[in-house]
């Protein structure tokens, strides 16, 4: 079993490593609370059964609703709606490069195992996949059937965060995939 990685981003999108001291502008004191959560995914898809299976056998996805053109998905345990498929005709995704707003959604997995399991399921289709360590977190990052974007990653438990004062240290290295695929 093995699972192989490359840059499905292209060439020329590889991060640049940030100068110290420009990590960013400090925290403010108004910051969200811990518990705030976003809420439903609402993707425009070309084809509404080939992501639905996309959605399903790769990513553990549960419909929960289902009409003509459009369907709801959920986490297995929970009815509370995750992502909403909406079909469209001649729906396409933007070009790489010239895409404004954001590129992708996140998965936040529970665990660095539950990581490891999505990894060894993987390992058993051809979908390309990259992995990345980011110190605070590692992260497997895909894309569905129009291209879209996705993220399915875990924390690092927080105490392991590495800081430099009030800056929080976070890269974009190479996965550890033994690591991964033996947690």
């Amino acid at each position: 079993m093995s699972v192989t990685t490359h840059d499905i981003f292209g060439e020329g999108m590889r991060a640049q490593p940030a100068e110290p001291g420009t990590y960013g502008e400090p925290p403010r004191g108004d910051r969200l609370p811990d518990a705030t959560r976003l809420g439903t995914v609402t993707l425009q898809i070309a084809d509404l059964e080939r992501s639905l299976a996309f959605y399903q056998d790769t990513l553990g996805f549960r419909i929960v609703e289902q009409s003509a053109g459009h369907a709801a998905l959920t986490a297995h345990e929970d009815d509370r709606i995750l992502i909403e498929l909406i079909e469209r005709a001649g729906a396409r995704s933007a070009v790489r490069g010239r895409r404004l707003g954001l590129y992708h959604y996140a998965i936040l997995l529970p665990d660095r195992a539950a990581l490891g399991r999505f990894a060894r399921h993987l390992s058993l289709s051809d979908i390309p996949v990259a992995g990345s360590d980011h110190r605070v977190s590692e992260a497997f990052y895909l894309h569905d059937p129009d291209g879209l974007g996705i993220e399915v990653y875990a924390d690092r438990p927080r105490g392991a965060w590495r800081r430099i004062g009030r800056e929080l240290l976070i890269a974009t290295d190479p996965m550890d995939m033994r690591g991964v695929l033996s947690a």
